[in-house]
């Protein structure tokens, strides 16, 4: 696949680890609605920063990365409110169901929204962090809004 395009707050991924979700299986069998071929699947991921668009601050190519895969805007109301799930404009990495269609990570690159992508320690391995997005599904947020 060519690399992928990246808008002005986008970071351009080079996945170096990327899980397969139960969700993927269902879209490679046909039995989602939710992923309609063509589409790169793929939303479990961590890899490493090759280019930041125009208005990126606080990111530089070369960082370790993880992020989410929801995508969502940051200024919508939900979003104001730390309820991302419920974004306005909410999109999912590798899903391409009619209300969005967001390529995911089971590719060589990855663009992703600057405010979804979280550094990673170096001495966390790339497969251990890409798992980081489905053990946080799991995990408790501590009752914290803002998690």
């Amino acid at each position: 696949m060519a690399e992928p395009a990246i808008g002005p707050n986008d970071l351009l991924v080079n996945v170096k680890a990327c899980g397969i979700c139960g969700s993927d299986v269902n879209g490679l069998d046909g039995s989602t609605g939710r992923r309609i071929p063509p589409v790169i699947m793929g939303h479990e991921a961590a890899g490493i920063v090759t280019e930041v668009g125009s208005q990126v601050r606080g990111w530089q190519p070369g960082e370790r990365v993880t992020f989410d895969s929801n995508i969502y805007c940051g200024v919508c109301r939900y979003c104001r409110k730390g309820m991302i799930n419920l974004c306005d404009s909410r999109r999912v990495l590798g899903v391409s169901c009619a209300e969005f269609r967001q390529g995911g990570a089971l590719a060589e690159y990855v663009a992703v929204p600057q405010q979804c992508v979280y550094r990673l320690p170096d001495a966390l391995s790339f497969e251990r962090a890409a798992l980081v997005e489905p053990v946080s599904i799991g995990a408790p947020c501590g009752g914290s809004a803002n998690h």
